[in-house]
C-alpha cells in the first residue's frame, strides 16, 4: 500500500491559501485542507455582499475591487480562471476624480470576477478541499513528532498561516513558533511609521448604497482626490447587474485612511449613531467630489458602512514573497508579503508552496525569516502592479 503524502493545513481561503493549496495539488502534496470562516463562500479580499432590497438582489465587491497582471506567474493563473469562466476584462471607464472632474486612465486592463470578485475564489476553491465555515482558535507544533495540532481537527505534517491582522496574532502567541509570531505581530495606523519594523495595516470604512435612479455619472470606478474618501464605483455597471425596467444602481464607497482611523469604532458592534454619521459624511464627499449637489442626490433606498478593520498593508516584506521556517514545518503567505493586491496574494501562495515542496524533498532552508519590511507606494485601497508587455487578449493569449 503506498505511503499517503504530507498533509497540509491551510488557515485562510482568501487567493494566496487558495492559490498555495492548487499549487500543492500540482507538485503532488494532495492531502490539504484549506480552512477558512466564509459563511457564504471562501474570499478573504474577494468577498462580496448579497443585498436583497424591495425584491432585488444587488452585489457588492465591499473589499478588493479590480486587479491588475504583471507578473508571469500570475497571467497563467488568469489565464486559467478566465477559461473556467471566472473572470472578464472591466472596460470602465476607470480614472481618477477631483472636484467634480473625472479624468480617465489610459492604457488600464483592468480585471474583475464574472459575477462578482468572489468568483475568483469560488473558482480556485474547486481545485482542493475547504473546510467552511470554520473557525481555527489554537494551533501547537509539537516537536517530539514535528507535527502541527490544529484546533480539533487533527494533526498535519505542515501549516500555512494565509490571513493576517489580530487574529492570526493571537492564533500564533502561543503556538511554538515565536520566530513566526513575531512577523504575524500587527499595528494599526493610517501613515505608515518608518521606524518601526512590524506589519503596519490601515482601516477603512466601506459604505454600500443603493440609490433608486442611475445617477447618470460618466465613469464605473474612480480614485478619489478627497480628505473623507479615497475610492468610488458603480457596482451595478461594473458587474453588468442592470435589470430590464430597473434604472437603480449600487455604488461602493470608500473611505480615506485619515477619515478610517479618525471614526475608528469595534468594528464588531458598530454604534447606530456613528453609523448615521459616517454614512452622512461618504455621502457628501461622494456627492461633493462627482460635481452633484447633494440635496439633489436620490434618497438612498438601502444603505449599509461597514468598519474594514485590518484593510491594506502600508508596508510588505522586502526580499522574499512567503515566509517559511523548515525547523517547524510552517510558513505564512499572503499580499502583506508582496504587494497589497490579488497578484501579490497570488504570487505569495505559489511561492510557499514550492518551499514546502522543496522541503518535503530533503531541502532544509528558511525563506524570509530575515527580511525587513519596505513601505507601499500607491492607493488606500491597495496596489494595481501594470506590464505593458503582458496584455490579455480574451480571443487569444496573454502576451
Amino acid at each position: 500500500m503506498a505511503t499517503p503524502g504530507p498533509s497540509v493545513a491551510i488557515v485562510g481561503g482568501g487567493v494566496a491559501g487558495l492559490v498555495c493549496a492548487a499549487r500543492l495539488g500540482q507538485l503532488g502534496i494532495t492531502q490539504t485542507t484549506v480552512f477558512d470562516t466564509g459563511r457564504h463562500g471562501p474570499g478573504g479580499r474577494c468577498s462580496t455582499r448579497k443585498i436583497d432590497v424591495g425584491g432585488k438582489t444587488f452585489l457588492f465587491d465591499h473589499s478588493a475591487q479590480y486587479f491588475t497582471v504583471s507578473d508571469d506567474r500570475f497571467a497563467k493563473i488568469v489565464s486559467f480562471l478566465h477559461s473556467k469562466g471566472a473572470v472578464k476584462v472591466w472596460k470602465g471607464p476607470i480614472g481618477v476624480l477631483k472636484g467634480g472632474r473625472f479624468e480617465r486612465s489610459s492604457n488600464l486592463q483592468a480585471f474583475v470576477g464574472t459575477e462578482s470578485m468572489q468568483s475568483v475564489p469560488e473558482c480556485l476553491a474547486t481545485l482542493s478541499r475547504v473546510e467552511r465555515p470554520v473557525w481555527v482558535g489554537n494551533v501547537v507544533w509539537e516537536p517530539m513528532a514535528k507535527k502541527w495540532k490544529v484546533d480539533k481537527y487533527g494533526y498535519f505534517d505542515y501549516l500555512v498561516i494565509a490571513h493576517n491582522g489580530k487574529c492570526a496574532d493571537r492564533l500564533m502567541g502561543n503556538s511554538g513558533a515565536p520566530r513566526i509570531h513575531d512577523l504575524l505581530r500587527v499595528r494599526f495606523t493610517p501613515k505608515l511609521i518608518h521606524k518601526v519594523q512590524q506589519m503596519q495595516l490601515c482601516s477603512l470604512w466601506v459604505l454600500l448604497v443603493v440609490f433608486p435612479a442611475s445617477l447618470k455619472l460618466s465613469f464605473e470606478g474612480a480614485f478619489v482626490e478627497d480628505a473623507d474618501i479615497t475610492w468610488v464605483a458603480n457596482n451595478t455597471a461594473k458587474l453588468g447587474q442592470r435589470a430590464t425596467g430597473d434604472n437603480s444602481e449600487c455604488w461602493t464607497i470608500f473611505s480615506s485612511r485619515q477619515f478610517g482611523t479618525a471614526h475608528k469604532v469595534p468594528q464588531e458592534n458598530i454604534p447606530p449613531g456613528k453609523a448615521d454619521e459616517v454614512t452622512k459624511r461618504l455621502l457628501a464627499a461622494f456627492a461633493r467630489s462627482a460635481g452633484l449637489d447633494s440635496r439633489a442626490l436620490p434618497t438612498p433606498t438601502f444603505t449599509k458602512v461597514q468598519l474594514w478593520g485590518a484593510a491594506v498593508p502600508l508596508n510588505v516584506l522586502d526580499g522574499a514573497d512567503c515566509v517559511f521556517q523548515a525547523s517547524h514545518n510552517v510558513g505564512i503567505c499572503g499580499d502583506w508579503l508582496v504587494s497589497p493586491c490579488i497578484e501579490g496574494a497570488a504570487v505569495s501562495g505559489l511561492a510557499l508552496a514550492e518551499s514546502i515542496h522543496r522541503h518535503v524533498r530533503g531541502e532544509r532552508r528558511d525563506t524570509g525569516l530575515g527580511c525587513t519590511f519596505k513601505p507601499v507606494l500607491g492607493p488606500a485601497i491597495g496596489s494595481f502592479p501594470t506590464n505593458s508587455k503582458l496584455v490579455f487578449n480574451p480571443g487569444g493569449k496573454t502576451g
